[in-house]
């Protein structure tokens, strides 16, 4: 098949099985596990507190997992996919959900984490549809930590060698490729409308708590008001 015929990641707002299978694998998993720790102390989690969290585009529960062993017991995720073996897990409580209808009370979380997903809601219009139901769904004072990449050159470079085959020179960076041709289907729309995103982020119903910004990745925390007495 032509990459014109195959299936298409993000077509229908979803991931193909192929895409799962590649980013679902027990190495890829592990990977991700390792770096979660990391990203959470950027975004200023707390660990060893007794926080409530959800985990919003949860994937393979390697956040989860992290926040378990950061010594988090309130565990929610959701996800459009969610494997079996996640929904067996008795450490979390995991949902099928999406992002912009999150199945949960108001004021239910202390944090609600997005890592690496933002860009799989494609469009602005989801991610302010998003971020409304984050503010909703979070306690006074809540947070909100995202980590995702911004559309910048570096951004675009590094998606157009990988699509194109110039970085296939390791095993993991043969297997990195086919993850990133499928998630172009997502972000040759998001990127874009990138500073509508940026907008949204910084001028929405959470102000913003911390912002870092690497070389490919940004980590922003935003927080919700405290009540009113």
């Amino acid at each position: 098949m032509s990459g014109r015929d195959q299936p298409r990641a993000g077509a229908d707002g979803h991931e193909t099985d192929d895409w799962h299978r590649n980013y679902g694998g027990a190495e890829a998993v592990a990977r991700r596990r390792a770096a979660v720790a990391g990203k959470l102390r950027l975004l200023g989690f707390p660990a060893g507190e007794p926080v409530s969290v959800l985990d919003v585009c949860c994937g393979h529960g390697e956040t989860l997992d992290c926040l378990h062993a950061l010594g988090a017991r309130d565990l929610h995720g959701v996800d459009l996919t969610v494997p079996e073996t996640l929904t067996r897990d008795s450490r979390f409580t995991v949902r099928r959900a999406g992002a912009s209808e999150l199945p949960f009370p108001e004021a239910r979380f202390d944090w609600v984490l997005c890592i690496h997903s933002l860009h799989h809601l494609a469009s602005a219009e989801e991610v302010g549809r998003f971020l409304r139901e984050a503010e909703r769904v979070l306690k006074p004072g809540g947070r909100l930590g995202i980590v995702d990449f911004p559309a910048s050159p570096q951004i675009r470079l590094a998606f157009w060698m990988f699509r194109h085959g110039w970085l296939r020179f390791t095993p993991y960076l043969r297997w990195f490729t086919t993850v990133i041709r499928e998630e172009w289907w997502f972000l040759r729309d998001y990127l874009p409308q990138w500073p509508a995103v940026r907008r949204l982020l910084q001028g929405g119903p959470l102000r913003v708590e911390s912002r870092r910004r690497g070389v490919f990745y940004f980590h922003l925390t935003l927080r919700k008001s405290e009540a009113v007495v």
